[in-house]
């Protein structure tokens, strides 16, 4: 009797699965886009086969379990939406990483050595001005004009009288092209050929990787602080750039200078003496009145220069690198961008507007004249200074970003004392007749007359030394690369989505795909069939 009753229970327990089997396999029969007879699946439906984690618990038929799952849901997506705004605000700010590398190059590497540009401290010669003006004036003539260049030179009040004027008219003279020039510029500026030392069997005034150069191998061009300035290897009207054969102090570039200090102007507004130098590119524009560096008289200086390769970024980064060129100066269409020229192109603006008129290192407007030298001395410079304060200012730095590619030298200055005795003999036996150069022998003639320590006094009074050689032939690459990319973002964004709710790009496809099937059952005008929500049972 048991064995029977266990029977029948296993048999109708059989029954019973196979029932619920043929119910599960009917339903699953029935899911899908539309069902057979016209009724679309519901939410219900969709939430148990969609790869959304815990979505399907939210129809269960424990409440309690209903609201657990959908307390977890809730949290996962409210700190998904949290981690989702924080890396779209770190990625709106395009962060980037600054990497310094060195690049050593090969054995037998050389690098272009770079353009040297140089300016003498005192912008007018009193003794080539006496040279040549004494043919055509008295002395007391000559004396006058230099006290009342003088004037000009210390933007006295005194330039703006009518006796001034009418004794200078030559000082009133305004350009009318942009390369032409006034004479006491180009005539009355310390000249390179007479600044060089004069050459001897085993001296050289000037030479590069132990080869002399002259006078003919520096470009000359004005500039509106130091008039009359030089530039070494400008690589311009075809020649060819200089290359550093080997790294240290045995070569490189090496000059020997005569400032001519007792030929200064007086001047308290400029008071320095020595050069100014400037080492730069070929392909960017020498800003040496804002760059530069001093070498003062007296003392032999030496340059240790390293080249770096800066590469900035470009819009929506912060330093907004901008590239091409800048047609700011005159003969110099092709110089390429930098920060500091745009800035100076501002600064010419602001000349312009303030002085009605252009110095004509600058390019302007066709309509807007060129500077005569007084206007240079009482407008020119007071805008220059003013330009620094103003809101002109302000505005040209936002508008002057960084350059995209840039190359710069780093400089590490060391001083030494000067072997005054030597020089002294050198430039004896110049005067003497035992060595020979092209250097105007009446520069250094009141030597003669000199005891030894007045002559000891000269050379620390006139002479430099300058020496600019590679520190080594590697260069240093600063590069700006992204930190935060939109593939690092898209995985930052499907890491958090997939660990807290197991989501996925086609997750979001199924969301979708049933939002559309729903607007499109819509509007087919099938609202009144109603939505098949297919049941499921575990075992």
């Amino acid at each position: 009797m048991f064995v029977t009753n266990q029977r029948n229970e296993i048999r109708t327990g059989i029954e019973t699965n196979q029932h619920e089997s043929e119910i599960r396999i009917k339903n699953l029969q029935t899911d899908g886009p539309d069902t057979s007879d016209g009724n679309f699946e519901g939410l219900r439906s969709f939430a148990h086969v969609t790869t959304l984690h815990g979505a399907r618990f939210l129809f269960s038929e424990s409440f309690f379990r209903r609201l657990v799952w959908l307390g977890m849901i809730i949290a996962c997506f409210g700190f998904c939406i949290y981690q989702t705004y924080s890396c779209l605000w770190q990625f709106s700010l395009y962060p980037f990483n600054t990497k310094m590398t060195t690049n050593f190059g090969k054995d037998d590497r050389q690098l272009p050595f770079p353009a040297v540009t140089l300016c003498n401290f005192n912008t007018f010669n009193t003794r080539l001005f006496r040279q040549i003006e004494k043919s055509y004036f008295n002395e007391s003539q000559i004396e006058r004009h230099i006290a009342d260049i003088a004037l000009m030179a210390t933007r006295s009040d005194d330039v703006l009288g009518k006796d001034f004027r009418e004794r200078n008219p030559w000082l009133l003279y305004r350009p009318k092209l942009a390369n032409e020039t006034n004479p006491f510029v180009l005539e009355f500026s310390h000249q390179m050929e007479d600044m060089l030392l004069p050459n001897g069997d085993l001296f050289y005034s000037c030479s590069i990787n132990g080869k002399k150069c002259d006078a003919n191998n520096f470009t000359s061009f004005l500039n509106p602080l130091y008039a009359k300035c030089y530039t070494f290897n400008a690589a311009k009207n075809g020649k060819l750039s200089q290359s550093a054969l080997f790294a240290g102090k045995q070569s490189g570039f090496k000059l020997r200078l005569n400032i001519e200090r007792e030929s200064y102007l007086p001047n308290l507004v400029w008071s320095s003496v020595g050069i100014v130098i400037l080492i730069h590119d070929q392909n960017s524009y020498p800003i040496v009145e804002e760059f530069g560096f001093v070498v003062p008289p007296g003392m032999s200086t030496t340059c240790a220069i390293r080249r770096r390769n800066i590469t900035n970024l470009p819009h929506p980064y912060s330093t907004k690198c901008k590239e091409g060129t800048l047609e700011a100066f005159n003969g110099a269409s092709q110089i390429a961008y930098s920060k500091q020229a745009c800035l100076i192109k501002c600064r010419n603006k602001y000349t312009i507007k303030t002085c009605n008129c252009t110095p004509t290192k600058f390019k302007a407007d066709p309509g807007v004249p060129f500077c005569a030298p007084i206007e240079e001395a009482t407008c020119v410079y007071k805008s220059l200074e003013e330009f620094g304060n103003s809101d002109e200012r302000k505005t040209c730095e936002k508008e002057c970003p960084e350059p995209c590619n840039q190359i710069e030298y780093k400089t590490s200055i060391s001083y030494s004392g000067l072997q005054r005795g030597a020089l002294i003999q050198h430039l004896m036996s110049f005067l003497n007749g035992t060595e020979k150069s092209s250097v105007d022998r009446s520069i250094y003639e009141p030597l003669l007359n000199m005891t030894k320590a007045e002559r000891e006094k000269y050379i620390d009074d006139n002479i430099i030394s300058l020496d600019i050689y590679f520190e080594d032939l590697s260069v240093d690459i600063i590069t700006q690369t992204p930190l935060y990319e939109t593939w690092a973002l898209i995985g930052n964004l499907g890491g958090t989505f997939g660990l807290f709710l197991g989501m996925s790009c086609l997750t979001l496809f199924e969301f979708v795909d049933f939002a559309f099937r729903k607007i499109a059952h819509l509007a087919k005008g099938d609202r009144g069939k109603r939505a098949v929500n297919v049941q499921y049972q575990t075992e």
